[in-house]
């Protein structure tokens, strides 16, 4: 094949596939019964994967001439693994792009024709012999996913060529192989004219990506197969109706057993499995139909994802075993009614997460390893549905969620931000161009067909933001055509209300809790779904209960799926030789997104983001409400029972438990019931928690016995919450000097400069507690920036908070003698009339009550905080607090956090956040103590609940850091004291900030009080 008709071939967008068979069922098949049921692989399916000869180039034109062919050597290449990105394997660079193309300021590349000089180019070489078991039969080669187009060669004859990266592409090459070793060459291109139906938001990366291999066809064969089932009207009697279409010249018959008993999750299928009903059908013209109902069928649903196995076995006219295939089925049914998404008659709640398969090492090349941990854990931490944002995944996924219980959202690989994103809509793609209306089809028609059997499989979406027009219209009338059985989603026809039929459900990106209540209480035609909310870059994800809120008050509101799962970064060796999670721009890929890449509630290497604890809680399928007299339990579950669960309680007081106890429940789906137990509080006074949490009873493929998955606390004062304020036994000890003056005492010594109020030192016991002058009890109005202050331009707007807290002017300071001890009182100039002042009473013992005043001003900025700030010398960095935790809370990410004891340290406090910002805060604290290991340290309370952190940097300086490795060598630890944090905001990422209760505003009065007594 020539240079040219290759080149022709990917900027062609009417060309877009040669040889590929069509697109079919992913059942698998197995040359006896006994081995179908058995759960292990298939013996007729022989992967390719491995090393493979290698060699990259800059552009097609420089790909070697005949290395296709048998006689060509391709000694002096390298190698690379199959599967695996070509940029990871040390061939290029990876690229991150959020809405751009990648060739965009690179090359200059005409709408929709494709780059000429820069376009990677992987030539693959391995050779291969058909296994024994294989020979004799019809072979195909399943080339499970490569990016972004590719032609291929067996034994040097040009053999196929296909685009679309995320779905398979299968071909006959019988007629090509020879006995023995035969050839296998590859071209893989980077960009073809498909590359610009996949402008995703994430790595642009290439190569084979997903698995290749053979299989052995049979001469009477089930090329697909198509199960469509149904419920009555009463949701209890289910019906199946099964398409079989087969390859062959024999007619035979098809004999089929369906076995109940199957167990969910854990292994394929249980050993006390039985057969329920059994019978055979004949092959006509190459087509056989199976239909049976089940009465009081168990239905399939993420809480309860029952399974059926149906096995077929292919017999010839001479009654011989040709194959046997068997197939799990669960019965269920999606419907819309009144505006309500319904799933087996129940409105549909969806807890939902949009997902990218990703690895910091491999990229999109993930196995069976990443996949199986991902399902365990959404289930592990209550998320009941997946968006495969925005590319069809690998079959093993959906296997996955079909065993384990996981709505899914399936999405074409499609996504053309980058023609529109720039509001010039003359490019725009799909749209109506009828050149590219086939090529888009054929993408819907790969991943329906392959995955139309998928219980787990709630709605077919038809891509991700590409504006509208006819060409997406189309792909949605094939949907409903092809499968009358699902929705169909689109959000992007928001902006195009002509296209509006595109989808059946009224889906919306980003909009905040308000504008999603202003369409739900207007009389909705359709259900809302939040295909993308809860925007998760970096320190994010807060206000997040505004949204599950909705859910309980209004019907058509489906839920949502968060942005996104897994924070897209991937390992890099930084200027000290150590790897690091690098996000855009660190490969020399500019222009870039940069960290925009890096946006999930879990971070890239698996590790989980504090952000989890509030999507956790905020998830959880039972609300639990303790109170004097008993739990209130109230079930979110459409269809689960408790019977899985144990109820376990506790009552503390001030952090210490005075009773716990557990007792089984039993309540049905969506009731609410009361649990009697002793909860009353003590006469003492005192600060009661009481707690109720549901745990597992046994073990599951994704949880341990007695684990616990959902918890509620409430909270009784008993008494006034006031610090104690026991007058000082010791008479304080004042030393006046010349330049500074001094509380000394037992043990200890607090000194004060007398020109400008700031403490120089704490000494206790020989150990000084003052890192260095100005950096004790100073002014803090400041933090470093989150990613969503970035996108707020916190910084411009907020600018005088830093310098206020960087260099507050002092204007004046008194120093009294009061009967209690020593009061230093400063007022500050923050900037130009904007004024606060400090106060601290030093009493005998060595107390100091310290007292920070704002007046508020007009036409003033809102605050990031309002505290104080203390930096220790680093061996002071044993934080044990009470209040909210165990991880980073903040004012609108606190849900999730709670009431108890709890410890860490300062360096632990540095949440990775792979672009270094705020982090650490504790929300509700009713007192810290840090210490050196010696116990050595103070102790801060107040009469109110507080914010705090301690880290090993300031803020400057994690502002300073775009990387974690650009910080200083650990050398403090640094505590804030802070009435208040500004909340972290979580809509989106690009304009919009914390919601206003909170916030803190500039014009209004605060005045914040708090105690620090030493300890050691």
């Amino acid at each position: 094949m020539k240079r040219e008709e290759i080149k022709r071939h990917l900027s062609d967008p009417e060309f877009f596939q040669e040889n590929r068979m069509k697109p079919v069922s992913d059942h698998r098949w197995y040359e006896t019964e006994k081995e179908a049921v058995s759960g292990k692989e298939m013996r007729l399916r022989y992967s390719l994967n491995g090393r493979w000869r290698f060699l990259y180039v800059p552009n097609p034109d420089s790909v070697p001439d005949g290395f296709e062919k048998e006689s060509f050597s391709c000694e002096g290449w390298n190698t690379i693994p199959v599967p695996a990105q070509m940029e990871l394997s040390g061939y290029g660079s990876p690229v991150y792009r959020d809405t751009d193309y990648p060739w965009n300021g690179i090359e200059d590349v005409k709408p929709h024709e494709v780059p000429e000089k820069d376009n990677p180019t992987g030539c693959y070489v391995t050779t291969f012999s058909v296994p024994d078991r294989m020979k004799g039969k019809r072979i195909q080669i399943h080339f499970e996913g490569v990016e972004t187009a590719f032609h291929f060669w067996v034994n040097g004859i040009y053999a196929g060529y296909s685009e679309d990266s995320y779905t398979p592409a299968v071909f006959e090459i019988t007629d090509f192989l020879k006995e023995g070793e035969n050839r296998l060459a590859v071209e893989v291109s980077r960009f073809s004219s498909g590359a610009w139906l996949e402008d995703q938001d994430f790595w642009r990366m290439g190569g084979i990506i997903r698995e290749v291999a053979l299989t052995a066809i049979p001469d009477l064969h089930i090329r697909d197969i198509e199960v469509k089932t149904d419920l009555d009207i009463t949701y209890t009697n289910a019906g199946a109706e099964v398409c079989i279409l087969l390859d062959g010249a024999d007619d035979g018959e098809i004999c089929w057993t369906l076995a109940d008993g199957l167990i969910r999750m854990d292994s394929p299928f249980e050993k006390e499995e039985k057969e329920i009903m059994a019978g055979r059908v004949q092959i006509h013209d190459g087509r056989a139909e199976i239909s049976f109902e089940v009465p009081q069928a168990k239905l399939w649903s993420a809480e309860l994802p029952y399974l059926y196995r149906l096995l077929l076995t292919v017999c010839d006219s001479a009654g011989t075993i040709q194959e046997a295939v068997p197939y799990l089925i669960g019965f269920r049914k999606v419907e819309i009614k009144d505006a309500v998404l319904l799933f087996n008659g129940k409105g549909l709640r969806i807890n939902g997460v949009n997902r990218h398969e990703f690895s910091p090492s491999k990229g999109r090349a993930v196995g069976m390893e990443e996949m199986e941990w991902d399902i365990r854990f959404l289930k592990k931490n209550n998320f009941n549905a997946v968006r495969t944002s925005h590319y069809p995944n690998q079959t093993a996924w959906y296997d996955l969620c079909d065993r384990f219980g996981i709505y899914v959202m399936d999405e074409v690989n499609l996504e053309t931000h980058g023609t529109w994103h720039t509001m010039k809509f003359e490019h725009t793609l799909p749209g109506d161009f009828p050149q590219w209306r086939e090529a888009v089809i054929s993408r819907a028609e790969a991943m329906l067909e392959r995955d139309k059997n998928h219980a787990c499989i709630f709605c077919w979406s038809v891509g991700n933001e590409s504006w509208g027009g006819k060409n997406l219209y189309d792909m949605s009338m094939y949907f409903r055509k092809r499968d009358n059985s699902r929705p169909v989603h689109y959000e992007n026809v928001c902006h195009t209300p002509e296209w509006a039929g595109t989808t059946d459900l009224e889906s919306r990106m980003y909009a905040s809790p308000q504008k999603a209540e202003e369409y739900l209480k207007d009389h909705p035609e359709k259900p809302y779904v939040l295909c993308e909310y809860a925007h998760s870059m970096g320190n994010s994800t807060g206000n997040l209960d505004e949204y599950t809120r909705l859910l309980d008050q209004y019907p058509q509101y489906c839920g949502g799926f968060i942005w996104d799962y897994i924070d897209q970064a991937l390992y890099k060796k930084g200027p000290d030789g150590k790897e690091y999670l690098a996000y855009g721009g660190d490969f020399g890929d500019r222009p870039s997104n940069y960290a925009f890449c890096a946006d999930g509630v879990i971070f890239a290497d698996r590790t989980l983001s504090p952000k989890m604890q509030e999507v956790r809680y905020l998830y959880q399928p039972y609300e639990l409400i303790p109170e004097e007299d008993g739990i209130r339990i109230k079930s979110r579950q459409l269809f689960e029972t408790t019977a899985a669960y144990r109820l376990r309680w506790t009552l503390e007081k001030d952090g210490q438990v005075l009773r716990r106890g557990s007792t089984d429940v039993e309540m049905g789906p969506g009731e609410e019931v009361k649990i009697p137990c002793s909860f009353l509080a003590g006469d003492e006074p005192g600060e009661y928690v009481r707690t109720a949490a549901l745990v597992y009873k046994e073990s599951t493929p994704y949880a341990e016995e007695g684990e616990e998955f959902c918890f509620g606390q409430s909270v009784e004062m008993v008494g006034s919450r006031k610090v104690k304020r026991e007058e000082s036994a010791a008479e304080p000890e004042i030393v006046d000097g010349d330049f500074s003056v001094s509380v000394v005492g037992r043990g200890f010594r607090i000194t004060f400069e007398k020109d400008n109020g700031k403490m120089t030192a704490c000494k206790i016991g020989g150990k000084e507690l003052v890192y260095h002058i100005g950096h004790t009890l100073k002014p803090e109005f400041w933090r470093a920036p989150t990613d969503n202050d970035a996108g707020y331009r916190m910084a411009e707007k907020c600018a005088p908070w830093k310098t206020a807290s960087l260099y507050p002017k002092v204007n004046q300071v008194d120093i009294r003698k009061e009967k209690e001890g020593l009061e230093v009182e400063t007022t500050y100039q923050l900037f130009e009339g904007v004024t606060c002042t400090v106060s601290v009473l030093v009493n005998g013992e060595g107390t100091m009550k310290v007292t920070e005043k704002y007046n508020g001003f007009p036409n003033v900025p809102d605050l990031p905080c309002f505290g104080m700030s203390w930096k220790l010398p680093k061996e002071f960095s044993r934080v044990t607090w009470y209040g909210k935790g165990p991880e980073e809370t903040y004012c609108d990410r606190a849900c999730g956090g709670r009431i108890g004891v709890f410890q860490t340290t300062a360096e632990k406090g540095m949440t990775p956040y792979v672009r270094p910002q705020e982090c650490g805060n504790h929300t509700d604290t009713r007192w810290i103590e840090l210490t050196d290991q010696e116990g050595c340290g103070i102790r801060i309370e107040a009469d109110r609940n507080f914010d705090f952190s301690v880290l090993p940097y300031t803020c400057h300086e994690i502002e300073s850091a775009e990387h974690a490795y650009e910080l200083p060598p650990v050398y403090a630890s640094v505590l804030r004291i802070m009435e208040k944090q500004t909340g972290v905001g979580g809509d989106n990422s690009w304009g919009a900030w914390a919601h206003e209760p909170y916030l803190i505003k500039g014009n209004e009065e605060r005045t914040f009080t708090f105690y620090i007594r030493l300890l050691g």
